[in-house]
């Protein structure tokens, strides 16, 4: 596998420092992107490509890991060559002075994975002992969505939040999509949908249920919010200086410029429902606008530039998840890894791949993304699509719970879904608060939590914390194989299995392979 380096400066122009890594025996490596269909984690195949080569849509860091406990980081961009054999890291500046350009050093931290990750994090990222919110890590988030999402008013989130309660579902939090806010695009309620939106948080807190809202940088493109938001040039323009109109599922839309001064506007905005509604968090969301960079037509502006000042709307804020990857490792914000609103069973595979890797990385705080289009069977849903994208949604650290499930016919397996997430809350909770001190991950690579056993190339099987052993089905099937380390484990029912071992797992739609460690 083969990626060009792409928008690299002349030699002439810039500084480059170069250091040769000869992997040693058995010596595998992680680090600088995650992208499920470019790149093979740990590397595999040749390739040469940059840290910076990548979309700003992908988890990405300027530092590699190895499980023999070796690690590079760097202060600026890392470019990597692999030719099977050896690995060749650089990096450069534009200045030509070649002022400030550290040469790549590989450090030794100990024999591991997990020694190497540590001490990166220790001595280049270390954790900032941010506070791990209940809401986010204990209970599930309910999504509301569905075609008519943009549509609900005051009564159907009231109408849903009784049925939660009718099915018996665990206390959690209520995402409400886009749609609860003014017509005009604004982060205000909108009075005609929501015409007491106190009195419905208050109500929802009185059941045990928090409150999150939908928040996007778009403006419908008709009426009086378009027309001022366009006299004040506050809309994404094309190279010829046009306004973007394009269609989403809430019609004719456009989008609002996000640079530091909108944001820290729109940031002070949603500071201000949490003052005066009491809402509890923000999901932001703008998956719909990255189709608009690029292209002959494309924004005038860059989706990296974009990104970095969207996600500076959530500073200060308690609770915010992004539809989007962060680029902050051990950051207090979490962010989804899933590849696109559309869901197949290949979407799926690379969700999982991607919350694995990404957790090798420092991204602690993943999820999978509200809202999502699953692929249809003669017309309808694929209900097996759905619970299994449930399942592993339930399993991450945040867990964001599809508003599609509701509407499959198996009622039970949501409900075990659910029960099973009620199960780990506490310990995921507890793994947050920790990794705020030690910078652990929450989920891990097999290889982070048992080095040189044979699982460096496992990507469909990850521990959360040092307990649970999880391995989702990520295929049309009933079932999957299972790889087992060294150790004493407990299954769903309670039966002792002794590792290492390779075993297979019948599984019903609404069961997933889980395995407490007994030791």
């Amino acid at each position: 596998m083969l990626v060009l380096l792409t928008g690299v400066l002349p030699v002439a122009a810039q500084s480059v420092q170069t250091t040769e890594i000869k992997p040693i025996k058995g010596e595998k490596w992680w680090g600088l992107v995650v992208d499920t269909d470019k790149v093979a984690l740990p590397f595999s195949a040749p390739f040469s490509f940059g840290s910076t080569d990548f979309s700003p849509t992908t988890y990405r860091a300027d530092m590699m890991l190895s499980n023999r406990g070796r690690y590079v980081w760097s202060d600026t961009p890392l470019m990597v060559t692999y030719d099977g054999t050896k690995l060749v890291v650089s990096t450069t500046t534009a200045d030509g002075s070649g002022k400030g350009v550290d040469k790549p050093t590989v450090h030794k931290a100990g024999r591991s994975l997990r020694e190497a990750y540590l001490m990166c994090c220790h001595k280049n990222f270390p954790p900032k002992a941010t506070s791990a919110d209940k809401m986010l890590f204990s209970a599930p988030i309910y999504e509301l969505g569905g075609e008519d999402a943009i549509l609900y008013t005051q009564q159907d989130v009231v109408e849903f939040a009784d049925m939660l309660q009718r099915r018996g579902a665990p206390k959690g939090t209520i995402l409400l999509p886009q749609g609860w806010n003014s017509p005009t695009g604004a982060p205000t309620f909108d009075v005609e949908a929501y015409p007491n939106p106190k009195e419905l948080i208050d109500a929802l807190h009185k059941q045990g249920m928090k409150v999150m809202l939908t928040i996007t940088p778009y403006v419908p493109a008709a009426g009086r919010g378009y027309r001022q938001s366009l006299r004040e040039g506050r809309l994404m323009t094309d190279r010829r200086g046009e306004p973007i109109v394009f269609e989403s599922r809430q019609g004719y839309t456009a989008c609002r410029t996000i640079d530091k001064a909108a944001a820290t506007e729109l940031n002070s905005a949603l500071k201000a429902l949490q003052a005066d509604y009491g809402v509890d968090g923000f999901y932001f969301d703008c998956l719909d606008a990255l189709p608009l960079f690029g292209g002959s037509k494309g924004v005038e502006g860059s989706l990296d530039a974009f990104l970095t000042a969207w996600h500076g709307a959530a500073e200060g804020l308690n609770v915010a998840v992004y539809s989007t990857p962060t680029h902050t490792q051990l950051g207090s914000v979490a962010s989804s890894v899933s590849p696109s609103r559309a869901y197949t069973w290949e979407a799926l595979g690379k969700t999982l791949e991607t919350a694995i890797d990404a957790s090798v990385l420092g991204y602690t705080r993943t999820c999978i993304a509200a809202d999502l289009n699953f692929a249809t069977v003669r017309g309808k849903a694929d209900q097996r699509l759905i619970l299994r994208t449930a399942q592993v949604a339930l399993l991450l650290p945040v867990a964001i719970v599809p508003y599609a499930v509701w509407s499959v016919d198996n009622s039970e397996a949501v409900d075990r879904m659910l029960a099973l997430r009620s199960k780990v809350g506490p310990y995921v909770l507890s793994l947050a608060e920790e990794s705020a001190n030690t910078a652990e991950p929450i989920i891990r690579h097999l290889e982070y939590q048992f080095p040189r056993t044979g699982f460096s190339n496992c990507r469909d099987e990850y521990m959360i914390g040092n307990r649970y052993l999880v391995a989702p089905v990520i295929t049309d099937t009933q079932g999957r194989m299972v790889r087992l380390p060294k150790g004493k484990w407990k299954d769903s029912e309670g039966r002792k299995i002794k590792g290492p071992r390779v075993i297979d797992v019948a599984l019903e739609d609404g069961e997933v392979a889980i395995f407490e460690a007994d030791n």
